[in-house]
C-alpha cells in the first residue's frame, strides 16, 4: 500500500469524529441495515469521510432503496472513483462489479469479499459473473452497476450507450432499480489518479424507474429478447440522464467545475 494511500485514510479516519459531529440528529441515530457489521460501519464513515474531505462531496438526496432485500443501483460511470462516490450516500452494502485486474489485487481483495463484489472479465463475454449478479440479488443484496460498461472522463456532461447487461439483470431478477446521476468528478486517467485528485463530486438519486411494462415478458426467442433488452437499456439510459437537470437546479454546474 503506497504511503500516499496510507496518510489519505488516516486523514480519513482522524476527520470521523467532525464527520459524525456534523451529521443530522437523524443520520446519526438511522439504523443500520442487518447486513452491515461492525465493520463495515467503520469503514462507511471512513468512505464518506474521504468524499468529503478531498472530493468535496455533496449528496443531493437519499437513494430510494428498500431497507432490506434486493434492488438494483444503476449510475453513469466519470471516474475510478464513482464507487466511493456512490457507497457515500447509501447505508446498504453495495457489493459492485469490478474488473478482475482490480479484484485480484492482494491488498484490496479482502475488502471486496467483505463487500461481496463480484469480479468481472473486460471481454464481455464473462456469463459466470451475470449468474454471480443474479445470486446477489436472489439473497436480497444491493448491486450497483454502471450501464455504460466503461468510464466517460467528462464528469457527468456526457453519456456512453449503455450496455445490454443491466438490462439483462433488471429483466431476469424484476428487482426495484434505482438510478443515480454523478458528477464533478476528477476527469484524470486511471483509478490512483483519480483517488488523489481533489474535486467538486456531486450524487443525485431518483425514483425507482417503471419497467413494469417491459418487464412482462418472460419467454422470448432471441430476436425478441434483443429487442427488448435494448428497450430496457434505453429506459434506464434515459433515467440516469433525467436526473442531470435535476441536479443541476439544486447546484449549477458552474459552482462545481
Amino acid at each position: 500500500m503506497s504511503l500516499g494511500l496510507l496518510l489519505t485514510l488516516a486523514a480519513a479516519f482522524l476527520a470521523i469524529p467532525a464527520l459524525l459531529g456534523r451529521a443530522s440528529p437523524s443520520e446519526r441515530t438511522k439504523p443500520w441495515p442487518s447486513e452491515v457489521t461492525l465493520f463495515l460501519r467503520c469503514a462507511w464513515w471512513i468512505n464518506r469521510a474521504y468524499c468529503l474531505l478531498v472530493h468535496r462531496l455533496v449528496i443531493l438526496n437519499e437513494p430510494q432503496l428498500p431497507d432490506s432485500g434486493p434492488a438494483m443501483l444503476i449510475a453513469n460511470h466519470t471516474s475510478g472513483i464513482d464507487h466511493f462516490i456512490v457507497q457515500a450516500g447509501c447505508r446498504r452494502v453495495l457489493g459492485f462489479m469490478i474488473a478482475r485486474e482490480f479484484y485480484d489485487v492482494p491488498v484490496g481483495n479482502w475488502f471486496c469479499r467483505a463487500l461481496g463484489c463480484i469480479p468481472v472479465k473486460r471481454d464481455g463475454r464473462d456469463g459466470s459473473a451475470a449468474r454471480e449478479a443474479l445470486r446477489a440479488l436472489e439473497s436480497g443484496r444491493v448491486l450497483p452497476i454502471f450501464p455504460e460498461g466503461k468510464i466517460t472522463r467528462a464528469s457527468g456532461r456526457e453519456f456512453a450507450e449503455g450496455k445490454l447487461g443491466a438490462a439483462f439483470l433488471a429483466w431476469r431478477s424484476r428487482v426495484p432499480v434505482i438510478p443515480a446521476y454523478i458528477r464533478g468528478t476528477p476527469t484524470v486517467q486511471g483509478v490512483w489518479a483519480a483517488w488523489f485528485t481533489p474535486s467538486r463530486a456531486r450524487v443525485i438519486y431518483g425514483p425507482p424507474i417503471d419497467l413494469s411494462n417491459l418487464l412482462e415478458e418472460s419467454e422470448l426467442d432471441r430476436r425478441e429478447e434483443r429487442v427488448l433488452l435494448e428497450e430496457l437499456t434505453l429506459r434506464l439510459m434515459d433515467a440516469i440522464k433525467a436526473l442531470r437537470p435535476l441536479s443541476l437546479a439544486l447546484e449549477p454546474e458552474t459552482d462545481v467545475e
